[in-house]
């Protein structure tokens, strides 16, 4: 990979893999804030050393087609291939923001104070996130937690947290989509009292 691949790849996907929507990004042309603008903004260690304050990977264990079969018989395969339930999508990033240099411990608390205000002030105020990762780009994500996941070995106190997003279904196909074949086929397909008695007197 070249020097401006490799560069590019570690932009993308760790160094600034969330992207807030809305919200805190309303007022910013195009409405996305990369979240390095609020990690950075008082990151001075990382300016001087030009290391950025935090690093991302994404987490095993997000998902990127997830559905839910009901739990009673059916009459056919048919039948349970459309009873199928479609799931948001979920996936973790881990942020890992160690404390650089000497006193760096009292400007990463001042950074991670302002990027907790910030993010509440973003999700109370309806803004969503963009989660980029080498395999998918979850876009529209509702932040769900951000906790820190240190080990108790680690040589440093709050070095690791993990942000769990999850991808609500939003648009009217996608909830269509929830419903399966079998609700519309419900819905449609079963007679009504008008239609049973416009056979019957036929």
């Amino acid at each position: 990979m070249s020097s401006l691949g490799l560069s590019t790849f570690r932009l993308a996907y760790e160094i600034s893999p969330i992207i807030l929507q809305g919200g805190l990004a309303q007022q910013i042309p195009g409405n996305l804030l990369p979240i390095t603008v609020l990690t950075e903004m008082f990151d001075i260690p990382g300016i001087e050393s030009g290391a950025f304050f935090a690093h991302y990977k994404p987490l095993p264990g997000s998902t990127l087609a997830d559905f839910e079969i009901a739990k009673y018989p059916f009459a056919s395969l048919q039948v349970a291939a459309n009873a199928v339930i479609q799931q948001p999508l979920k996936v973790s990033m881990l942020m890992v923001c160690p404390a650089q240099t000497e006193g760096g411990y009292i400007l990463k608390q001042a950074i991670l104070t302002a990027l907790q205000t910030q993010i509440n002030t973003h999700v109370t105020t309806g803004g969503s996130f963009t989660v980029i990762t080498p395999a998918y780009t979850y876009t529209n994500c509702l932040l769900t937690s951000l906790r820190d996941v240190s080990s108790p070995s680690d040589k440093q106190v709050q070095l690791m947290y993990q942000w769990d997003f999850e991808q609500p279904l939003i648009s009217q196909s996608q909830a269509a989509s929830v419903l399966g074949g079998v609700m519309n086929s419900i819905t449609k397909g079963l007679p009504t009292f008008t239609t049973l008695g416009a056979s019957w007197s036929g």
